[in-house]
């Protein structure tokens, strides 16, 4: 297997392959970075605040990444177009193209920034997170923040689908850890000088990132990216609808991702309480390294399909499958083996105060081996653009999920709610390996195709 390993990038001459091995070299070293920080923010974190904080903190981000639907799929059908673009060493095409997505992103996230502003303020937010009435005025003035901060990221995040379509996802990925090293160093200031505060913590996980993009598009659209840099000349409405025709297919996806996997942690919290959040989310983030160095190899693969199907190049697609499928194989087996030796770990990492349940960690670790095999088959459809089926199959998981959720969780409290997940994914997982089994055998006809 190892032998078969390193014959997936490491011993080819395709100018395609060679580009995406060094995406994943340059990835190793990046996301290594990024795990590392990511483990020491978990308790540094939990240093700083409780517990229940922390697991009301954890439930406050996800809300506000239920709003990532409403960019319409914009930044992610920049994604394709824009890698076609560049393929065709169109860069008059390219230019406006990403000129016309900075404009859409302005108009829809400037306005939703003031009315979430506005609405804010008339959520009793401790009720509908089930904590504590007293945290009720500290989570409102977070949720001013991240609200602000989030919209903003939205419309400065543009700069990575434009370096992914360039095919320089390693260097897209620098950008988050750069900015989680930045709050890593800004808590541990906190718990020197600051008592604890839901409120200095958003400030400190959200500005910071914004900033690192801020500067990196100034960087890149002024050097390697100019060619492609946003200019008001260059905005042309009608690309709007090349965008939007495949954006909106993104949006239907979108909106399952929301429900399926930000809904998780105020679905945890309704049936099991703020606690249970942190226990799934520690479990999740542990499990979550393995997922992380497999989502270094399969990041490069959404533009270079796209390249590769814009070429029409089937063998070198279905090679590059096939061989995806031994890095999977060797992912399901370290999750199991990171599943098994967990209590060890967990001392280590967090200490004694807290105890992650073993069914949590098994359950997770069950979840997280499923969608790593959907989040292949994905990438692969999502570079093909033939996510029509997608956008259909997948609302079918956003019906089903949270009634699924609430009954089973009735039964089996948090963990009931990983069940969902699981079943859910399986349902994916069924589908979309017939779609791109016939995707890359040039038999996918119908709505398979589109």
């Amino acid at each position: 297997m190892i032998k078969h390993f390193k014959k997936i990038f490491f011993y080819s001459n395709s100018l395609r392959t060679q580009t995406v091995k060094k995406n994943i070299i340059g990835s190793l070293f990046i996301r290594g970075c990024s795990i590392l920080i990511s483990l020491l923010l978990v308790p540094m974190t939990l240093g700083y605040v409780s517990s229940e904080l922390y697991g009301i903190w954890l439930t406050l981000s996800s809300i506000m990444l239920w709003l990532n639907f409403f960019d319409v799929g914009f930044t992610l059908g920049l994604k394709n177009k824009l890698a076609e673009a560049i393929a065709q060493e169109d860069w008059q095409r390219g230019k406006s193209l990403v000129s016309t997505t900075y404009m859409m992103m302005l108009f829809i996230f400037v306005p939703l920034w003031i009315l979430l502003e506005l609405a804010i303020p008339y959520v009793n937010w401790a009720s509908f997170l089930n904590v504590d009435s007293i945290y009720n005025d500290e989570i409102t003035r977070a949720m001013h923040i991240l609200a602000a901060c989030f919209c903003f990221q939205m419309i400065a995040n543009v700069l990575i689908a434009v370096v992914a379509a360039f095919q320089k996802v390693a260097l897209s990925s620098a950008f988050p850890v750069i900015g989680n090293f930045l709050s890593l160093i800004a808590i541990f200031l906190l718990t020197k000088f600051c008592p604890p505060s839901l409120v200095a913590l958003a400030c400190t996980i959200s500005v910071l990132p914004i900033l690192v993009i801020v500067i990196a598009s100034v960087w890149l659209y002024s050097g390697k990216f100019k060619v492609v840099s946003p200019s008001i000349g260059t905005i042309n409405k009608s690309h709007v609808k090349d965008l939007w025709g495949l954006g909106y297919k993104f949006f239907l996806i979108q909106i399952q991702v929301i429900v399926l996997y930000q809904a998780t942690n105020i679905l945890i919290s309704n049936v099991a309480g703020p606690n249970e959040v942190t226990y799934y989310n520690i479990a999740y983030k542990y499990l979550g390294v393995a997922m992380m160095v497999y989502t270094i190899f399969l990041t490069p693969l959404w533009p270079a399909f796209t390249d590769a199907y814009t070429r029409m190049d089937y063998d070198w697609m279905k090679n590059i499958y096939k061989k995806m499928i031994v890095v999977f194989t060797i992912s399901a087996v370290v999750l199991l083996i990171m599943a098994a030796v967990s209590p060890f770990v967990y001392r280590i990492w967090i200490g004694t105060n807290i105890t992650i349940p073993a069914s949590m960690t098994i359950l997770v670790g069950i979840y997280m081996i499923i969608n790593s095999w959907r989040a292949l088959l994905m990438h692969v459809i999502n570079g093909i653009g033939t996510i029509k089926l997608q956008a259909y199959i997948t609302q079918l998981g956003l019906i089903a999920h949270i009634p699924l959720s609430r009954y089973l969780g009735e039964y089996f409290g948090a963990i009931g709610v990983v069940c969902s997940m699981i079943i859910i994914n399986i349902f994916y997982s069924i589908v979309f390996t017939i779609q791109v089994n016939k995707l890359l055998n040039n038999k996918a006809q119908g709505i398979w195709g589109r």
